[in-house]
């Protein structure tokens, strides 16, 4: 139902040719009334989404129908009680190790997360132009006042730095629809399409915890995480259970947990070439982004005969 499953399940089908049923919102009708043979599920993150995706689990398990759920996003896991899937798919064992915690018997497996693989296609092309604008590109979160407190903390020290902020706020925050962020006098660039924002070049992508700073690294664009204890990282922790990203622990990316590092963090993330090089490196290695996922779900679920 969220941006991330559509695009993890989009880039599944495009392997898997033909059998696909277009389904709307009522699952459980759809089931019922189709041939189904196998069932690939998402992991939304708002509300709508998990309800939608837990009856469609709930029903499967209940006709026998074989389910196979695709996280996208480390934590997005949701255990249901009844809904219990044959498999789960994560993208690292970090991810395994949290959805393990909520449901114990879970059958996990591995592979790179499968909803980038067509920014891994394009690597070589998103790569090819390196040149920046002195500009950094702020990813919300849905939370309008964590958004808004984590913007009002980094908004003077990156005008120290004589660098414009374009805004790109949440498709959920609520806030912004009542002109929340009006008076920064940031550049709003949330209607335009993201693939534009990331070609206009920014020096870096900055957010909480959105997964579009993910997507920019596949352009070759550092990200920054900012996750102060009391704006974001304590919602990234009652969300998804863990309040640093574990590719921030990786290197793969700029992170801010305290209030002291915002200087040296934005010093390092904006002019420090050597510091850059590395965080890259370091998402290439940690995002694998030289092997794609989908063809090895599809290797995995014919070897356990479920294709």
């Amino acid at each position: 139902m969220d941006g991330g499953p559509k695009a993890t399940l989009r880039s599944l089908r495009q392997q898997l040719p033909g059998g696909w049923i277009k389904h709307p919102e009522d699952f459980p009708a759809v089931l019922a009334s189709e041939k189904i043979g196998l069932l690939f599920c998402g992991t939304s993150d708002a509300t709508a989404g998990r309800d939608v995706e837990a009856r469609a689990r709930l029903f499967a398990r209940k006709q026998g129908i074989p389910c196979v759920v695709i996280e996208d996003f480390p934590g997005n896991y949701p255990a249901v009680q009844g809904g219990e899937p044959r498999l789960l798919i994560v993208d690292s064992e970090f991810a395994a190790r949290l959805a393990c915690a909520k449901e114990a018997a879970l059958r996990v497996e591995v592979v790179p997360a499968v909803r980038y693989d067509p920014l891994r296609r394009r690597l070589a092309e998103l790569r090819a132009v390196q040149s920046s604008e002195d500009a950094v590109l702020w990813i919300g979160q849905p939370e309008t006042a964590d958004s808004l407190e984590t913007l009002r903390r980094l908004l003077a020290p990156l005008a120290a730095l004589q660098c414009r902020v374009w805004l790109r706020a949440h498709p959920r925050d609520e806030g912004y629809s009542r002109g929340a962020y009006a008076d920064l006098g940031l550049e709003d660039v949330t209607s335009r399409p993201l693939e534009e924002c990331l070609a206009r070049r920014p020096r870096l992508v900055i957010t909480q915890f959105s997964s579009v700073a993910i997507e920019a690294g596949f352009w070759g664009i550092p990200a920054l995480n900012v996750l102060f204890a009391d704006v974001g990282g304590r919602t990234l922790a009652a969300k998804k259970g863990y309040s640093v990203p574990p590719w921030c622990e990786a290197g793969a990316a700029f992170a801010i947990l305290q209030p002291r590092d915002v200087d040296r963090v934005l010093d390092r993330a904006l002019g420090s070439t050597e510091a850059r090089r590395r965080v890259i490196e370091a998402f290439d290695h940690y995002f694998q982004v030289h092997a794609e996922g989908a063809p090895k779900v599809i290797n995995l679920l014919y070897n356990q005969g479920l294709l």
